[in-house]
């Protein structure tokens, strides 16, 4: 009976510690964290632990990336799993940033939930407003694996052929940025301008970026007018995605600069196989390929490639 007794205590030690959260507040007026770099930062130092809320209060700008790494990280950081979600309508993650505003450098474990209180339809924004080649918004990095963005608006401007406004980079150990899932987002142009990748993927041989899915976003106004661009680009060292269910359109018709070549999904990866990619709609000015069609004008002479 003592021994019972022992065990059920020690259970249910073990469950609270396992259910327990530490939530804090990030925005603009505090009182916490006044953006998700200060709060990183803190978390990656081991001054918050376990199962970490951020609880969005108000707009966040951020001055620099805010990155977060591993748990254990210097063996310092103690983190189970990171949730980050506004408590309000129309609040932004923004900044200026010329590199990602937000890289997830080995996290694991992080959901970003656009949703208020994690219940309705998708209202964060999060938006880098910078033009630069080098510049996106989200950056999985360093074999970041089974994290989950989900009911965001995300927005970019980044210019560069090998970035994107969501940007799955190269890793220098691990197995690569693994198991990652994008699922019910809005992914759009920031107002600075268009980007040339939406969502882009570049690994390292042997650590490549595999099993991530995207899934029922909205992808619109993405092409860039002057520089050829695409939606969805799955570059080298990438392989084995599920991309379903996607609508990409465009909201009014598009204006082009230059002949140059728009894909909406392009996998250019000789070494990749094992992708699922199924019903998507590409087409139309609205979701699921709804209302008027998608069209551009005859100003200049463009390739697209569905």
């Amino acid at each position: 009976m003592k021994k019972l007794i022992i065990y059920i205590f020690l259970l249910f030690a073990f469950s609270s510690l396992l259910f327990s959260q530490t939530v804090v507040t990030v925005g603009n007026g505090g009182p916490d964290y006044l953006n998700l770099k200060e709060a990183f930062d803190d978390i990656n130092a081991g001054n918050i632990t376990g199962n970490i809320v951020l609880q969005i209060t108000d707009n966040c700008t951020q001055f620099g990336t805010a990155v977060l790494f591993p748990t254990f990280y210097l063996g310092n950081s103690d983190y189970t799993s990171v949730t980050i979600y506004p408590v309000g309508s129309g609040y932004s993650v923004s900044g200026n940033v010329n590199g990602p505003l937000i890289d997830l450098s080995g996290a694991t474990n992080v959901t970003f939930d656009g949703r208020v209180n994690q219940s309705g339809p998708p209202d964060l924004i999060i938006t880098n407003q910078n033009t630069g080649a080098s510049a996106s918004t989200i950056k999985f990095s360093e074999s970041a694996n089974n994290n989950l963005l989900h009911y965001c608006i995300i927005k970019g401007a980044e210019t560069g052929a090998s970035s994107g406004v969501i940007f799955f980079s190269t890793s220098s150990s691990g197995s690569g940025n693994d198991a990652n899932t994008l699922d019910n987002n809005f992914i759009t142009a920031d107002a600075a301008g268009r980007p040339v990748n939406a969502i882009f993927s570049a690994g390292t041989s042997g650590s490549e970026n595999s099993g991530n899915t995207i899934n029922n976003n909205n992808i619109y106004n993405f092409f860039n007018p002057g520089i050829s661009s695409n939606g969805i680009f799955l570059s080298s060292s990438t392989t084995a995605w599920t991309i379903t269910g996607n609508s990409f359109y465009e909201t009014v018709s598009f204006v082009p600069a230059a002949a140059v070549i728009y894909n909406v999904l392009q996998i250019n990866n000789t070494s990749g196989t094992g992708y699922n990619v199924s019903g998507n709609f590409i087409g139309g000015n609205s979701a699921l390929s709804g209302g008027s069609a998608w069209t551009k004008t005859n100003g200049s002479n463009n390739t697209f490639y569905g």
